[in-house]
């Protein structure tokens, strides 16, 4: 029997990005500041990003809206 050929996935493989070195490819995109009071981010900011961040991965924390109606 064959020994079964192993697969790479590139979105798992580390990666280099100027001065940072990623452990994989896949980036959480900015978010809006929707659930916040006056665009500020509140506490419960950190508790959401700390959840969904990884060692080695890149996060983009916040968008800024490009005026009042693009809010969401």
């Amino acid at each position: 029997m064959a020994a079964a050929a192993t697969t790479t996935v590139p979105l798992l493989t580390p990666y280099r990005m100027g001065q940072f070195n990623l452990s994989h490819r896949i980036v959480l995109a900015p978010l809006t500041r929707v659930r916040s009071y006056n665009n500020i981010p509140q506490p419960h900011a950190i508790l959401y990003y700390s959840q969904r961040t990884t060692n080695g991965g890149f996060l983009i924390a916040e968008a800024t809206g490009v005026s009042d109606t693009a809010q969401g």
